[in-house]
């Protein structure tokens, strides 16, 4: 049986519970390798649970034993689902539980049911009976993955669920290039062409994007949160229900956005696509974002830069409408991301975050420390590695602003910056 000392763990930053499930406390404490590990069944199990009764409050009680891990660690505790026994298909929910006693979201395990049925949007959802459920635990310590052990199954037998799946939400595009249909529920097989919506991985932000094609002399329009009808729900360039001439800087027009019916209008457009992005995340200083030739990104994956060009702001999720500008795509689906930024003079010190969970979590960077490494350009490029880290790239002489070409490829560890 594989056997870890302590003093070990204690170099890992392992933490020990002073109080575990079970009370145990010992001195000198070896980790084993736990063999068993219980879920026990719900006083609920055989009672009728219908998850959408509170779908904001409601929960489902389960318990379980501590593993055995030879003394009271402190783990982590992740509830999976299945519509089968075997568990030959589960989703693991979001939520990590830190104690033997679970009050589990009544949400996510209907999201659950809905995601292991195949059930993809609220158009191919069918409402069903309450059906049996199963569950198990996995049990953790920290990331240490040799240390995992789930826990047997168990049921409940009579689980009502509902369209519980979290989708990107969306807006419209009411105007010229439509065809001023209208914004009521009458049209909404016409304006689902005219959507913008929320990127998969930002669900809940509020930034909607969308590309359109738009014709020579129809580049006039506003946007609706609702099909509600003409007068509620409406975004645009300002309060009274009067067009606003713009003009584009560079292909680039960005301003501000109002709860209103001016639309935006562009006299002198000659036609093609625009990438146009709405930021409703702070309804306090709303803005909009047109830029001719756009390309759709709103199913990408993407990175943040975080550092000097930005204002190190933080990458956290208060900051997400900040860091809507300073993202890098994976336009290909294949781990290599791409994007083009102008670097301020004496501000070329940054590195990269996968997720905006805080400072210390998911950042990407030149080294593990947390200090910058100095590099150079040569011919305008510079090519280097990447780690899971938190060291920055930094140019101390870097003179003037400029645009510079980022590629960040993450299966390679590979990262290249070209000077425009």
């Amino acid at each position: 049986m594989k056997k870890i000392s302590y003093i070990l763990f204690s170099l890992l930053g392992m933490v020990l519970a002073t109080a575990s499930c079970t009370g145990l406390e010992e001195e000198n404490p070896v980790l084993k390798t736990p063999t068993k590990f219980v879920l026990n069944t719900p006083a609920t199990a055989n009672q009728y649970v219908d998850l959408g009764a509170d779908k904001e409050a409601g929960t489902v009680n389960f318990t379980c034993s501590q593993p055995d891990y030879g003394f009271a660690a402190s783990a982590d505790y992740h509830m999976q689902v299945s519509l089968d026994e075997s568990f030959a298909e589960y989703e693991e929910l979001g939520d990590a539980f830190n104690s033997c006693n679970m009050n589990v979201k009544c949400s996510q395990i209907a999201e659950a049911i809905c995601k292991l049925r195949g059930i993809e949007d609220e158009d191919s959802y069918t409402d069903e009976a309450a059906r049996k459920v199963f569950f198990r635990v996995r049990a953790q310590i920290l990331k240490m993955e040799e240390t995992s052990i789930v826990s047997n199954p168990v049921a409940m037998e009579k689980v009502k669920g509902y369209f519980a799946l979290r989708l990107p939400g969306y807006i419209y595009l009411v105007g010229a290039p439509e065809g001023w249909s209208g914004p009521t529920e009458a049209n909404k097989e016409h304006y689902s062409d005219w959507r913008l919506y929320e990127s998969k991985n930002a669900i809940g932000s509020k930034i909607y994007s969308g590309v359109f094609e738009i014709p020579a002399g129809s580049f006039m329009f506003r946007f609706y949160t609702a099909l509600t009808g003409w007068d509620n729900d409406s975004y645009g360039s300002q309060e009274a229900d009067s067009p606003l001439d713009i003009t584009m800087t560079d292909g680039i027009y960005s301003g501000p956005i109002v709860k209103g019916k001016g639309s935006y209008n562009l006299p002198d457009w000659e036609g093609g696509s625009v990438k146009i992005t709405v930021n409703m995340a702070d309804p306090s200083k709303m803005s909009v974002k047109f830029e001719a030739g756009g390309v759709d990104v709103s199913d990408k994956a993407f990175i943040y830069l975080v550092g000097a060009p930005e204002g190190w702001a933080g990458p956290t999720s208060d900051n997400a409408a900040h860091y809507e500008d300073w993202k890098l795509y994976d336009m290909a689906g294949d781990g290599i991301y791409t994007g083009t930024f102008t670097i301020p003079a004496e501000k070329f010190q940054f590195r990269f975050y996968k997720e905006l969970t805080g400072w210390d979590d998911a950042s990407y960077g030149s080294q593990a420390d947390d200090a910058p490494v100095d590099i150079e350009l040569t011919d305008g490029l510079y090519t280097g590695p990447a780690v899971d880290g938190k060291g920055s790239w930094q140019i101390a002489d870097w003179a003037e602003d400029a645009k510079v070409a980022i590629t960040v490829n993450t299966k390679t560890g590979k990262v290249t910056f070209q000077k425009k």
